[in-house]
């Protein structure tokens, strides 16, 4: 018999030259095969596992081991201290998109009735965190496709979130509104021949989610083009973009006449996203 201590040694083990984090890693998978918290492996290091618990555990790490992500191992991903589901047909959600939350938050905080639009919600990780935060707002959440939106729809539900609509449709093709306080989107930045495309947890996720263009500016630029004529005057268009991008998207907002750009990095002092008031 296996006790937790023993198993979480030999995955970090096993894990220690195909993840960036394999004690994470191994905590996360632990977890979630003996449905626990991290503090209750801290708190019985030496409780034994079934057989059927270390045959289920050796085999998500070997699904670890050859690269498939870890939110898609265990289909679920906490953003925003929201539990979201997720699968292969949604990015997985990251902690620097948090950042465009914050944003929002503060831009719109003496709006108590303000009416958001959420581009490529995928997870629809940005409208639950919104709506989770201002219930007196109301986001309208697009995808292209299908599959997305059931996902971004269960999340809701499961986070009892109902100021929410999903809709389907390629950016701005199903929004019915001119007056949005707000657009907002983390849409694909990645350079098509990006080398990281090909690297570690990204090789896993939908590339049309990714990728766009030789410079990673397709889908912000289509953007940036039409968001005036769905803001109000004054209203934000705030986007995330790639830690290469921040003057392209400075430059590209300006050109499309928005003004009052500002620009925020994340944590590490990465530049990371950039909004700016129509006109």
């Amino acid at each position: 018999m296996t006790t937790i201590s023993q198993a979480l040694t030999q995955a970090r083990h096993q894990l220690q030259t195909s993840s960036p984090s394999p004690a994470s890693d191994a905590s996360i998978l632990l977890c979630h095969v003996l449905d626990c918290s991290s503090s209750h492996l801290i708190a019985w290091p030496d409780k034994q596992l079934s057989d059927d618990q270390s045959q289920r555990y050796n085999a998500l790490i070997e699904e670890r081991r050859k690269g498939k992500p870890v939110a898609y191992i265990t289909g679920e991903k906490e953003f925003w201290s929201l539990l979201l589901k997720v699968t292969p047909a949604v990015l997985i959600p990251r902690p620097e998109t948090e950042i465009l939350v914050e944003f929002a938050l503060e831009a719109l905080k003496h709006n108590p009735k303000a009416e958001i639009a959420d581009l490529g919600t995928g997870s629809g990780a940005i409208a639950c965190a919104l709506a989770s935060e201002q219930p007196g707002w109301h986001i309208t959440a697009t995808d292209t496709s299908a599959e997305a939106l059931a996902i971004a729809r269960q999340n809701a539900e499961t986070h009892q979130l109902h100021n929410i609509d999903f809709v389907q449709g390629h950016w701005f093709e199903a929004l019915q509104r001119e007056d949005y306080d707000m657009v907002i989107s983390n849409p694909p930045y990645v350079a098509a021949e990006d080398p990281h495309l090909g690297q570690g947890d990204v090789r896993f996720e939908p590339d049309d989610a990714l990728s766009a263009g030789i410079q990673g500016m397709d889908d912000i630029e289509a953007i940036a083009r039409e968001a005036a004529d769905h803001l109000v005057a004054g209203g934000w268009l705030a986007v995330e973009h790639g830690y290469d991008q921040q003057q392209l998207v400075h430059d590209c907002f300006a050109r499309n006449g928005f003004v009052d750009i500002t620009q925020q990095a994340d944590l590490s002092g990465t530049p990371r996203i950039t909004a700016a008031r129509k006109r």
